[in-house]
């Protein structure tokens, strides 16, 4: 009797074993050894970058094909790794020992598969975007989110009227005063930049804009075939990209007056002052508005070199709102403040301004053209 019961407790297990496995997601050594042919274009046994980029901005490269790119993408762009010639050898034995010195292939293809295959590929599928579920992808970009994400918290009507959908599925999207023609992302690029979640891809689309405009720009400038991934993730100016975006001109004002003991606190005080007036100005003429920090940043919860969009400010509490492209939440680990961050939702959260001053580098304003 017991050898009959443990015999129907292994017929039981076997099959839910089996289960586990998804037979819809090869492994990465997979689609590596039927795929490095077709990415392979020179078919001189080993991939460049080029062909790699190449791939990545391919259309047909698609699902699981798709994510092994970005894996093999995400490696060559790494500065950690000091990588091989890429045959077809190499990346099987790279993908079958990972180490701290060698890229973790299987995972990163294991991301880029989850990101693909969990995207709505609608544009706006609930009508306007959101900032609750949008998160920075893997690139630098987020001088490109936080105007953005400024744009979103002043009016999310505005990117839906900035984001065409033409009949052939490309997209026309408004920068400034010119209309850029943009290819529909494809998975890949999907997986590498930012991600909507389940209000669909017109962040992809948006990237892919201000991505094309460093494209046709280092094509002017002589570059030979420029990644659009690697211009995006070169990093750049948020204020320069409200000016993009808007076709507006900008006006910075800076806080290193807050850092050090140069300055008195009668001017320290005059400065605050005018930039609560600034600010109460911009949001009451619903002007965009961005910020960064610079590096040597110690409050927790809080990047350095990295751009914010500015979505509020609360003259009565004297604080500043800011959305973090990241999209994280945090809590500090104690009272509020310099020390041990802010809590932070859906990468929202408050700060008190001669606190933000401190932390900060400075500010970009959106300035209307004069009438």
């Amino acid at each position: 009797m017991i050898a009959r019961r443990l015999f129907a407790v292994v017929l039981l297990f076997v099959p839910v074993t089996a289960l586990a496995a998804d037979p819809a997601k090869p492994a990465f050594a997979d689609r590596a050894k039927e795929s490095f042919a077709k990415w392979d274009a020179d078919k001189n046994g080993t991939l460049t970058r080029e062909e790699i980029d190449r791939a990545v901005s391919d259309p047909e490269v698609k699902g699981a094909d798709a994510a092994a790119i970005v894996a093999l993408k995400r490696a060559v762009r790494s500065t950690k790794y000091k990588l091989p010639p890429l045959t077809k050898d190499a990346v099987l034995e790279l993908a079958s020992n990972p180490g701290k010195d060698r890229p973790d292939l299987n995972a990163m293809y294991a991301s880029a598969f989850t990101r693909i295959t969990s995207a709505n590929h609608d544009l706006f599928p609930k009508g306007v975007p959101s900032l609750d579920t949008l998160h920075q992808g893997k690139l630098g970009d987020c001088f490109c989110l936080a105007p953005l994400g400024s744009m979103v918290c002043r009016d999310p009507k505005d990117v839906v009227k900035m984001i065409r959908k033409q009949p052939d599925g490309s997209y026309l999207v408004r920068l400034g005063t010119r209309d850029v023609p943009v290819p529909a992302p494809t998975d890949a690029e999907i997986a590498l930049t930012a991600t909507g979640g389940p209000d669909g891809v017109w962040v992809n689309v948006y990237e892919k804009a201000v991505g094309l405009t460093r494209v046709a720009k280092a094509k002017a400038d002589g570059t030979t075939d420029p990644s659009l991934i690697d211009l995006l993730s070169k990093g750049g100016s948020a204020g320069t990209t409200i000016g993009l975006v808007t076709g507006n001109p900008i006006e910075r004002f800076s806080c290193s007056f807050a850092k050090g003991d140069k300055a008195s606190e009668k001017e320290v005080a005059a400065k605050l002052d005018d930039l609560r007036k600034k600010l109460v100005s911009a949001f009451a003429d619903k002007r965009l508005v961005t910020c960064g920090t610079a590096s040597g940043v110690t409050t927790p919860g809080v990047n350095g070199n990295h751009a914010y969009a500015v979505v509020g400010y609360d003259p009565k509490a004297d604080e500043i709102l800011l959305w973090n492209p990241h999209g994280q939440a945090f809590t500090p680990k104690g009272k509020p403040g310099l020390e041990n961050g802010y809590p932070t939702k859906n990468g929202q959260f408050r700060m008190p301004l001669p606190e933000f001053v401190r932390t900060f580098a400075g500010v970009a304003f959106e300035v209307p053209p004069a009438k």
